[in-house]
């Protein structure tokens, strides 16, 4: 374990088919073009020295790690607490088919609230939690393939917060990256910003406070 090290944060590409549908933890296809946001993490995880990549069990996310880790010949480790929480009946339905007064009550407590044979807010956090203080123990540069769900916990969990399940999701794709002190996790100068729209071996830029973005070309 050494004193700092680095933590990538990505989201899934873009998916196809599911618009407008409940898809929670059921597996949806990626969206053409999905490989160069895999390369483009491969990138990032290079420069900061990555040699453990952990991803949800989603293929979603998996094939992606899969591609990645190859590349690097890396440790690849699918833990299921990286999972998008369960939505449970409502899985595989549109939206617009899930009553209003269910997603009232859901909205009105997201952390008690858990749909039919779902999963509520305090379960998701309480799986995402436990990854996350493993994670900090073993204090070496690592990156994590993962949901909505999960990275709005630990974009709270950066800043010494619960996280906000209600708030808006980073987008499929995006890519943050973390540098870890020996106390606590900070924003600091090793934070990068890379362009939506160029190929990553080509252009990269060192940036303060600032996400970086793995767009894919969907």
């Amino acid at each position: 374990m050494t004193d700092r090290f680095a933590v990538v944060l990505a989201r899934h590409p873009a998916v196809t088919g599911a618009e407008g549908v409940c898809y929670g933890q059921h597996d949806v296809a990626l969206a053409e073009g999905w490989e160069r946001m895999a390369d483009g993490l491969r990138t990032v995880m290079q420069g900061v020295g990555c040699r453990i990549l952990f991803s949800s069990p989603a293929r979603r996310c998996r094939m992606v790690a899969e591609r990645v880790a190859q590349f690097m010949n890396l440790d690849l480790r699918v833990d299921s607490r990286l999972r998008e929480i369960s939505f449970g009946e409502w899985e595989g339905r549109p939206w617009s088919r899930i009553s209003r007064a269910a997603l009232d009550a859901w909205a009105a407590d997201v952390s008690g609230f858990a749909p039919p044979g779902g999963e509520s807010g305090t379960a998701l956090r309480a799986r995402v939690r436990h990854f996350w203080t493993e994670m900090h123990q073993r204090g070496q540069s690592c990156a994590i393939i993962t949901h909505g769900g999960p990275l709005r916990l630990m974009h709270g969990m950066v800043h010494g917060t619960a996280g906000n399940l209600l708030a808006p999701s980073p987008p499929m794709g995006s890519v943050r990256v973390i540098e870890q002190g020996s106390a606590a996790f900070s924003i600091g100068p090793s934070e990068l910003r890379i362009p939506s729209r160029l190929p990553l071996h080509q252009e990269r830029h060192q940036s303060v406070r600032q996400v970086a973005s793995v767009q894919g070309s969907t």
